[in-house]
């Protein structure tokens, strides 16, 4: 779309800091780099999977190729909506964007194909109707992404996550992931110096499976903080991660929250297959 960046191709590193590390980096972070626009804001993914969660299962195992299919609103009402649209079935409203996102991982390399549409186009269009349809029922508020929604770009995006969601039998809405997120870019006499850097802090992560039942993931005073670079982390910030004594962690906040959710009995049973599978039982024991 043309206000959106749709494909992303980048190494993420993940690393489980709390509060004192949190604000060591962000104090080391000011000198080169600035809180985007949107400042905290809040950012829930709705993840696809098959019934018994293969897919988080089959990633947990940490395989050299894995892919992941979730719906991403940004934005505290817009997110509520989207959960109340596919795990309450409620109306949704037809205007604000959310993203369809196609999330592969290969070689510890990411790659996200992504596109835009109103949530009622999404919600139609992962029901089963076509994707022109869908975004040409229920366009975008704006003229101009609703126009692009339907570029041959997107259009090839859209079928791309037609052919992943024919590869699994049964995906359906499975768990939703919500944070507060602050994302650090650049400052603008800094870009040209360190190009598509980009450091997140995820705080308040937590999961639902049902609409208004959250559960949290991490604790209160903890945050995932998420480095995004297409080429090696520049040295100032390897200083910086150093003397906060924070070091990458595999990290999945859906795989994660699955697990939560597959121990905790008073939530969810395990299946049968879900605790046969080691990436589960490990927990769920």
């Amino acid at each position: 779309m043309s206000s959106y960046s749709e494909v992303f191709q980048r190494v993420e590193k993940k690393y489980r800091v709390n509060a004192w590390q949190r604000r060591a980096i962000e104090a080391r972070l000011q000198a080169l780099m600035e809180p985007d626009a949107y400042g905290l804001a809040r950012v829930t993914s709705l993840y696809w999977d098959t019934p018994v969660r293969s897919l988080i299962a089959r990633s947990l195992e940490k395989p050299l190729y894995k892919e992941k299919l979730r719906v991403r609103a940004y934005g505290r009402e817009e997110g509520e909506a989207l959960v109340s649209a596919f795990l309450a079935d409620s109306s949704s409203p037809a205007g604000f964007p959310v993203f369809v996102e196609l999330k592969k991982k290969y070689k510890g390399v990411v790659y996200k194909r992504r596109t835009g549409m109103s949530l009622a186009a999404a919600r139609a269009y992962l029901g089963g109707v076509d994707y022109r349809c869908a975004c040409e029922r229920f366009p975008l508020a704006d003229p101009a992404l609703a126009e692009a929604s339907l570029e041959p770009r997107n259009v090839q995006i859209a079928a791309e996550i037609d052919a992943m969601r024919n590869r699994y039998e049964g995906l359906a809405p499975s768990m939703a992931i919500a944070c507060d997120r602050v994302a650090w870019k650049p400052c603008a006499e800094h870009v040209d110096e360190l190009g598509e850097l980009r450091v997140t802090f995820d705080a308040a992560l937590r999961f639902a499976e049902r609409r208004d039942a959250w559960r949290p993931v991490v604790g209160k005073t903890e945050s995932i903080m998420e480095i995004k670079s297409a080429g090696p982390f520049p040295l100032w910030l390897a200083k910086a991660l150093d003397e906060a004594r924070a070091y990458p962690a595999s990290f999945s906040k859906y795989g994660t929250a699955a697990q939560i959710a597959c121990a905790g009995k008073h939530a969810r049973p395990c299946s049968r297959q879900q605790g046969s599978n080691p990436a589960f039982a490990r927990l769920a024991m």
